[in-house]
């Protein structure tokens, strides 16, 4: 029986993070091959993984904040507006 995909991202999403059943994974092959949408979501997931995962290889190679931190002003500004909002 073919669950929706729902339940299809659902799987996805565990099996980044856990072993799934064998029948989990049976179902969820069957489901991906049958559904171009949820094959093409899995396809992006296991993209995004593969990046994150070479990003945090090269982490400390990497300088995040460079040319995008914002100035004092900035800073100040975002700081006013907030305490302007905030319940007294």
């Amino acid at each position: 029986m073919m669950f929706s995909c729902k339940r299809a991202t659902e799987l996805m999403s565990a099996s980044l993070d856990k072993k799934l059943s064998f029948y989990q994974r049976l179902a969820l092959k069957m489901h991906l091959f049958m559904c171009k949408f949820c094959s093409r979501c899995w396809k992006q997931m296991l993209f995004i993984k593969e990046a994150m995962h070479a990003c945090s290889e090269r982490a400390e190679e990497i300088d995040f904040m460079a040319d995008h931190s914002l100035s004092d002003e900035a800073c100040q500004r975002i700081k006013n507006a907030l305490n302007e909002e905030s319940p007294s």
